[in-house]
């Protein structure tokens, strides 16, 4: 697959996982029994000797079986998603080929099942192919007035539920963001921090990679409080994090710790870039981020994040450096 379109569609998925992910073991409940109440009719099928119809209902109901397993064990990706709905939806046009009042009745279920297996506006674009195309089949094998009322049911249901998921996404969006994220700021908070740096050094460890931890302090902020008040306070530092988000790597991470003091995660760089990153932001930040007569300095610590430190000493080894830089900046200050 094309590395940009496969960059976009797992960005799609991180920012609106699917929803079956959010409560596996509820969804995998949920798919057993599902598939538990549909083995009555291969077996109906079969019986009546319509085999087609009897395999591709064995076919709807292991692919319930495996994905029920599968939410078990670790969530749905991209391609479980996909799989699973194109392989339902092709066992349901030909049950609608076959035995199109059954395939009307179980149109409903199916669509919601596509919100619960896609992010959002992929779900709408798989539900109305598939209502579309079913719904037209219906009209074309069905009396006109069943196939009528089949197509409206079919498309409350997907439009009722279009509104509900939508709904419930930004309302865990925003709970996401008020759990995540500085509110002053828009920088990440504390919490988001340590669980980023848990993944990165599992990645560390496991791949060998670079990754550079960096601990920022701002220079005079205090003063700033002090002479012009926490309103100038809270203004700057907006426009810090602003500037740093701006000077950024799109892998890079801001988190803000508290009062003046973030933390730069720098994933991929070795120590020395990293060094070389930082002291030209150093120099930029007084530029931008001052206040009347108060420009607001940036003391900095950076250290390599490495297999055999925990968390907590990669955090005070950084905080060491920036203790170490501060005094050095002090002293070239008095020289």
């Amino acid at each position: 697959m094309n590395t940009k379109l496969q960059f976009g569609i797992d960005q799609l998925f991180k920012q609106q996982p699917v929803l079956v992910n959010r409560y596996p073991r509820y969804a995998a409940a949920v798919v057993f029994i599902t598939a538990l109440l549909l083995c009555y009719f291969p077996i109906k099928y079969a019986l009546n000797a319509q085999w087609m119809l009897a395999i591709s209902v064995v076919i709807i109901i292991s692919v319930l079986l495996i994905t029920g397993v599968r939410l078990l064990k670790k969530p749905l990706n991209v391609f479980n998603s996909v799989l699973i709905g194109v392989v339902e939806g092709m066992m349901l046009m030909y049950l609608a080929s076959s035995s199109p009042l059954a395939a009307a009745i179980w149109l409903p279920a199916f669509l919601v099942a596509l919100f619960l297996l896609f992010p959002f506006k992929v779900a709408c674009g798989f539900a109305f192919f598939y209502w579309l195309t079913l719904s037209t089949s219906f009209i074309s094998q069905l009396d006109f007035e069943i196939a009528l009322r089949s197509t409206l049911s079919s498309c409350i249901v997907m439009m009722l539920t279009a509104v509900i998921v939508k709904i419930y996404n930004d309302a865990i969006g925003t709970a996401e963001g008020l759990a995540t994220t500085d509110v002053l700021t828009g920088a990440l908070n504390r919490r988001t921090m340590l669980n980023v740096l848990h993944k990165e050094h599992e990645r560390v460890a496991r791949y060998g990679q670079t990754c550079c931890l960096v601990m920022i302090d701002l220079d005079n902020f205090k003063m700033l409080n002090d002479t012009y008040g926490h309103s100038s306070g809270d203004e700057l530092l907006i426009r810090f994090v602003k500037l740093m988000h701006e000077s950024i790597r799109k892998n890079d991470t801001l988190f803000r710790l508290g009062g003046d003091e973030f933390m730069l995660v720098l994933p991929c760089l070795q120590i020395a870039d990293a060094y070389a990153f930082v002291s030209r932001l150093q120099k930029i930040v007084p530029q931008v981020v001052n206040y009347k007569t108060v420009e607001l300095g940036m003391s900095f610590g950076v250290c390599e994040m490495s297999e055999s430190d925990t968390i907590n000493e990669l955090i005070h080894n950084a905080d060491i450096a920036l203790y170490q830089n501060k005094l050095s900046r002090k002293a070239n200050t008095q020289l």
